[in-house]
């Protein structure tokens, strides 16, 4: 993954994201006026793969792959942005943190608001510090009465690629 293109948005462009997300289910659009649109500064960052990445205040709060977009980890362990929440056992947390999606006997809790394709937070039980972001592969009723099979397809992770490259731009 490398940088494309980077640039801060104009507050025209700003104002116009955030009014497209006050129609879908992220809470991000709260936490970008929080940030008095126009006077803290959003960088927009293209990648070679395609991808576009948004970051307030050197922290990365948004992450567009192909169709998918979704809160990057840095502003979810920040409390920045909010998302339902998927409580995984301790035993799921290494193969989450390798990249692995979520199955339905890992998970300990999981918010009663998320459907099918919804956003969630992944955390685990002892830290209750997100380890990932995923996109619900089954409704919640399936997973508490079956107990088995993929329920979260993970999109970013601690220590992705993505993880990398923000630590990267980070410490430049």
């Amino acid at each position: 993954m490398r940088i494309k293109h980077r640039t801060i948005l104009r507050t025209k462009e700003l104002r116009k994201m955030v009014k497209g997300f006050e129609e879908t289910p992220l809470l991000i659009h709260q936490a970008l006026r929080e940030t008095q649109l126009g006077k803290v500064p959003v960088e927009h960052i293209i990648l070679d793969d395609k991808s576009e990445l948004y970051f307030v205040q050197n922290e990365l709060w948004l992450v567009q792959l192909e169709a998918a977009m979704f809160p990057g980890l840095p502003a979810l362990i920040a409390n920045n942005v909010q998302l339902p929440q998927v409580v995984v056992d301790m035993g799921a947390v290494p193969h989450i943190a390798n990249g692995a999606d979520v199955m339905a006997p890992g998970i300990l809790s999981i918010d009663e608001s998320l459907q099918v394709d919804d956003l969630a937070v992944i955390i685990d039980q002892k830290n209750q510090v997100p380890l990932a972001v995923g996109r619900m592969l089954i409704t919640r009723e399936v997973i508490v009465e079956r107990k088995k099979g993929r329920a979260l397809e993970t999109l970013h992770y601690v220590g992705d690629q993505l993880w990398k490259l923000v630590k990267e731009l980070s410490e430049v």
